[in-house]
């Protein structure tokens, strides 16, 4: 069975790129994957490929701890507040935050068979499944408006995201939209037996390379990690029983996975078969930061052309997907639960869907002795009662940089206007001439303006003032028209002249 997984948690990253992909290989197996009822073993494996994607200082998708420890150590993660109110202070370079996005139906993966109820009834085939939370073979949208709020990353570009600034939406709806061949079963809206409430159960960490871009707010293509350990509340939907137009849920159980890891590049591929036999094969590819999800390189098909061709996209700047998998093992976890005080004036452990059920986890080995030692350690043991179940999580969503030390990155590049002529550096074809025409006849990025290089050899030499001479006194939308009054003449000619032996812009279009 071939499915895919998309998950409600997106981060904005950045890296920079080499000519040497890799493949990084996780061998399913051992002990935490044997099945206890049958002594059989998962096996297989989950392949992610970097696309040769390189972090700051050399860091590959292998590595997630800081750098020189994180900021300058000032850093309280239980106390932040002196940090987030002043960031340089302690070593920061910038703060972000990202909200998920709704499905657009920009899916990179290829069309899935689905379901969406423990019965496995009705069965959704050639699903476009963008934005898509998948379990197993269920599948759920990930909803928009999950955020990651207080996102810091220091000068050396590692990050800091405190569990308790990672919220996520409930999933519980699988929107299904068919690609090409239409199966029996109509588009729809359709509410999933199961629901998931995911929550981050220690703070994350990884590296992002918007340190290595041109500026953090550049329109560059960026990508980079991030690792955390999360917990997914399990629910099933008994409908509406109590007929106030709001369906009820019963908790079934809590997964959690441990070490999860996010990117926002490369290509990830699963391939696992459960102790009976059920084989599960998943694929996801990630859309960069500032590219298009339209461009070619991204259909699966495809290898990915990384450098300068990777396709930044300005009416796709500062969005980004985000993606992880694995598979649930056998491991016990020993926790801490949340309580509440339920309407009755009792106080519980709370199973409803929107609050953590788990405050924190107490690490400690697995062994004979686990359930003992946790008691000891004040927690109750925590079982899966989902193991050997493969899952992809991606999501899509935009970032907001709120903060950026300006000492050492300078100002935002799409604020500047250097030549005062209303047009932002960055989107400016003459960043140091005046041109609010932006006239650019031989449509090379170079405005008339600025650009003397009429052969287009990247220096302004004699053959250009032979062709110069040749448009003189000639109207219209004309090379040599630097001046933009639609004729060549004398003024323009002071233009070329000032021009002479330099090259064209510069440019903030330019490649």
């Amino acid at each position: 069975m071939k499915m895919n997984i998309r998950f409600g948690v997106v981060l904005v990253l950045s890296a920079s790129f080499s000519v040497h992909a890799a493949d990084y290989v996780t061998t399913i197996g051992g002990p935490q994957y044997t099945n206890p009822n049958n002594g059989a073993q998962v096996t297989g494996s989950i392949t992610f490929s970097d696309w040769g994607f390189v972090g700051p200082g050399g860091r590959t998708a292998a590595d997630f701890d800081n750098v020189n420890g994180f900021g300058n150590g000032m850093l309280d993660p239980a106390n932040p507040a002196f940090c987030l109110a002043n960031p340089a202070a302690c070593g920061i370079g910038q703060q972000q935050h990202v909200v998920t996005n709704d499905a657009d139906g920009l899916s990179a993966e290829n069309p899935y068979t689905v379901y969406a109820s423990l019965t496995n009834n009705p069965v959704f085939t050639n699903a476009n499944i963008d934005a898509v939370t998948t379990f197993y073979k269920w599948a759920f949208n990930s909803a928009g408006g999950s955020a990651f709020s207080n996102m810091l990353i220091d000068l050396d570009g590692d990050y800091h995201v405190a569990k308790n600034d990672m919220k996520f939406e409930f999933y519980n709806v699988l929107k299904y939209r068919q690609v090409g061949t239409v199966g029996s079963v109509p588009d729809q809206d359709w509410k999933n037996s199961l629901a998931f409430h995911p929550y981050a159960l220690t703070d994350g960490k990884g590296w992002c390379g918007s340190v290595d871009a041109s500026h953090p707010a550049a329109l560059e293509a960026m990508a980079g990690q991030i690792t955390f350990d999360v917990a997914f509340d399990v629910y099933f939907n008994m409908g509406d029983i109590d007929n106030d137009g709001i369906d009820n849920y019963s908790y079934m159980n809590t997964e959690i996975v441990r070490n999860f890891q996010m990117r926002s590049y490369g290509d990830l591929h699963i391939d696992v078969t459960t102790s009976l036999g059920d084989r599960q094969i998943m694929d996801a590819r990630a859309i960069v930061n500032n590219t298009s999800p339209t461009h070619p390189m991204y259909t699966l098909s495809s290898t990915p052309s990384i450098g300068p061709e990777m396709p930044v996209d300005e009416s796709y700047y500062n969005t980004v997907s985000f993606m992880g998998g694995g598979v649930t093992d056998y491991n016990k976890n020993c926790i801490v639960n949340n309580v509440y005080w339920n309407n009755f004036g009792t106080q519980g452990v709370n199973f409803g869907p929107g609050i953590d059920k788990i405050a924190r986890l107490i690490d400690m080995p697995q062994g004979p002795n686990f359930d003992a030692d946790c008691a000891t350690a004040g927690g109750v043991v925590q079982n899966h009662a989902f193991s050997e179940y493969a899952f992809i999580l991606r999501a899509d969503g935009s970032r907001f940089i709120d903060w950026f030390d300006e000492a050492t990155y300078g100002p935002n590049p799409r604020t500047v206007d250097t030549d005062g002529d209303g047009v932002f550096d960055y989107a400016d074809n003459c960043t140091n001439v005046a041109n609010p025409n932006q006239q650019d006849t031989d449509a090379d990025n170079y405005g008339n303006a600025c650009d003397g290089d009429f052969d287009n050899n990247n220096v302004v030499s004699a053959t250009d003032l032979g062709l110069f001479k040749q448009m003189f006194f000639t109207t219209g939308d004309v090379e040599a028209d630097m001046n933009g009054d639609q004729i060549v003449n004398a003024l323009d000619l002071g233009l070329f002249k000032a021009s002479f032996f330099g090259t064209p812009g510069p440019s903030g279009t330019a490649q």
